[in-house]
């Protein structure tokens, strides 16, 4: 439901109130989340876009609701005009877009709509499109994700706290949040009565450093990453260096696991790696379970493609891609899962352009010219440097990454620095 000009509507009922010139204000924003998350990257819209709720059409203005201060003012600042814009692409009647907080939200439209209200767009786990992202049965498996796998659905079933505090590390975009939200939502589905919390590093940090200028908040704040039985933060390595930050995540940590309950954390490094990581806390990690996620290679490239095409065909029937386009993507495009979902997103455009037709194999590659050239440029990753450094000198990736001057790590890390420079755009 959506609250527009004095009234609520269903999201269908707007789209047909709207009529032929325009889609809605509801379904505009929905095909602009996604433009956005290729715009400005998956953490600024997991840590801002993401958590933004479209409230209300009031007075000839489009209100949507920021989560915190903080995010207001990165909001306004950053993503505001690209926000109004292209929604003008989609509404080009629409008046101005303005980002609140709840308390901020006129007293009109509060009392005609709830501003907690879920649009199509909120994290609702029984929106077929919703759980079709964040399920284990969506996830595309191979032996480069195997074994995070079945960690998660071992924690998710509640068997796991032999190893009470997990990391799960990898490059960006190799799935991470996927399999932590997936976790999440399994363990909410088997033990309803189970208290699950999942939150962001970024929401952390805001969340504590909001808290800190009034007491009441602080104790709220304290008790709440306190109490579950299962913590998840994703996106760790966004507290690491902020001190105060990191011991109330140490806290909170040792007081869950203290009473029996689990902690899952998801970073873009395993502990050796997260740099401005306190001692203690690195030395806590240390002694965590680990699972390190690996960039897809060819074949699982392919699954996922077809999975992200099967998805995007039931948002837009009729969107199809011939094979042919599809293998040469997964052969030629040596990049991550995440990646891939920009590649066919890039294609429902040339659909879209195309009158409806199938994407052909030269269509495909005309319409991801530029990613096909970066993705041959970018087949050398930092990640590969590391890996290939580390072998050659007879280690491992997290003993080459370790904090020391010793000149057994020292020669090699810079031997790894120096090849990541010279080979990558890092």
């Amino acid at each position: 439901m959506f609250f527009s000009g004095g009234q609520l509507v269903e999201h269908g009922e707007e789209i047909a109130r709207r009529g032929p010139t325009g889609i809605g204000v509801a379904r505009a924003y929905e095909l602009v989340r996604k433009e956005l998350l290729g715009e400005f990257g998956a953490d600024v819209y997991r840590s801002y876009i993401d958590p933004l709720k479209l409230v209300a059409q009031w007075n000839g203005s489009i209100l949507f609701r920021a989560s915190t201060r903080t995010a207001q003012e990165r909001l306004r600042h950053q993503v505001q005009a690209r926000l109004e814009a292209r929604l003008r692409a989609y509404e080009p009647n629409l008046g101005p877009v303005e980002i609140l907080l709840e308390d901020e939200i006129p007293e009109d439209v509060r009392a005609l709509a709830d501003v907690r209200i879920e649009t199509a767009s909120s994290p609702d786990q029984t929106s077929p499109q919703r759980s079709e992202v964040y399920s284990f049965d969506s996830f595309c498996k191979d032996d480069t994700n195997h074994r995070a796998v079945t960690v998660a659905q071992m924690i998710a079933a509640g068997a796991a706290v032999q190893f009470p505090v997990w990391l799960l590390h990898s490059p960006p975009g190799c799935g991470k949040t996927h399999i932590v939200c997936s976790l999440a939502a399994r363990a909410r589905e088997i033990s309803p009565h189970r208290k699950v919390l999942s939150l962001t590093g970024q929401q952390f940090l805001e969340q504590f450093q909001s808290a800190l200028h009034n007491k009441r908040n602080a104790l709220e704040f304290k008790d709440a990453v306190r109490s579950p039985d299962l913590l998840i933060i994703d996106d760790f390595h966004r507290i690491c260096g902020k001190k105060a930050t990191e011991e109330e995540a140490f806290d909170a940590m040792f007081e869950v696991t203290r009473r029996g309950g689990q902690v899952v954390l998801a970073a873009n490094h395993g502990a050796e790696g997260l740099e401005g990581l306190a001692d203690a806390l690195r030395a806590k990690l240390k002694g965590a379970a680990e699972c390190e996620i690996q960039e897809p290679e060819a074949p699982l490239r392919r699954r996922i493609l077809d999975v992200r095409v099967q998805y995007h065909a039931r948002l837009e029937p009729g969107f199809a891609v011939t094979p042919e386009a599809l293998d040469m993507i997964a052969e030629r495009m040596h990049v991550t899962g995440r990646e891939l979902e920009g590649a066919v997103v890039q294609l429902v455009i040339e659909w879209k352009i195309s009158g409806g037709m199938p994407v052909t194999l030269e269509a495909a590659a005309n319409a991801l010219q530029s990613k096909l050239s970066d993705a041959a440029e970018r087949r050398i990753t930092v990640q590969l440097v590391q890996k290939v450094v580390a072998r050659h000198y007879g280690m491992t990736v997290q003993q080459l990454l370790e904090r020391t001057r010793r000149h057994a790590i020292a020669r090699p890390r810079q031997t790894a620095m120096f090849l990541a420079c010279r080979m990558t755009h890092a």
